[in-house]
């Protein structure tokens, strides 16, 4: 009697530890996340911007003119750039957030944000110029000063495209509703 209950024992605990890391492992995962588990790519920014932008920099108005220049030049170079992305983007959003896509609303985000990449990385060499450019023209403190400056906007833009993506992962939902299911603003159904 007393054997027959040591082996029942051990068989239920047994099977109370390899059961549910069996059933784990038949998890299949589904990730619903268009964007590839990474936020959206961030353009370096302008060194002419920050300066004039800066009230502490200290500008006379022949360096002004300079920057003011540089950033319209810039400006127009990479207008067509922003064209490009801007007829890029979709035209319309999931009624039940990003869990609720079609293929083809996802293939189209995915387009979307290879397009974002891409004028990134087609940008990125006019505005390094355009750097050279505005640091020439600034003396070796101000230069200092918009090294800061261009740290600082740089590390805004990617906590900015940080929280704009981590905005857009809550905006996944995990399986706690069906596809289609219409939600009011506060994610109650409306007839609850």
């Amino acid at each position: 009697m007393r054997r027959q209950f040591l082996s029942v024992a051990t068989i239920a605990s047994f099977a109370f530890v390899a059961l549910p890391s069996v059933a784990r492992a038949q998890y299949v995962h589904h990730d619903n996340d268009p964007f590839g588990g990474k936020p959206a790519p961030v353009t370096p920014p302008s060194v002419a911007k920050v300066a004039l932008d800066d009230k502490e920099i200290a500008l006379d108005d022949a360096q002004r003119a300079q920057l003011k220049r540089i950033q319209a030049h810039l400006d127009s170079a990479n207008a067509p750039f922003l064209q490009k992305l801007e007829a890029a983007r979709p035209t319309w959003r999931p009624a039940g957030g990003l869990g609720d896509l079609s293929q083809e609303q996802r293939d189209q985000l995915v387009a979307y944000r290879h397009a974002q990449e891409a004028i990134v990385d087609s940008v990125a060499p006019n505005v390094v110029k355009a750097n050279e450019q505005a640091r020439a023209v600034l003396r070796p403190e101000q230069i200092e000063r918009a090294a800061k400056l261009e740290k600082d906007a740089r590390k805004r833009a990617e906590e900015l495209a940080k929280k704009e993506f981590e905005v857009k992962q809550e905006m996944v939902p995990r399986g706690e509703r069906r596809r289609g299911e219409i939600r009011d603003g506060t994610g109650r159904s409306p007839l609850e």
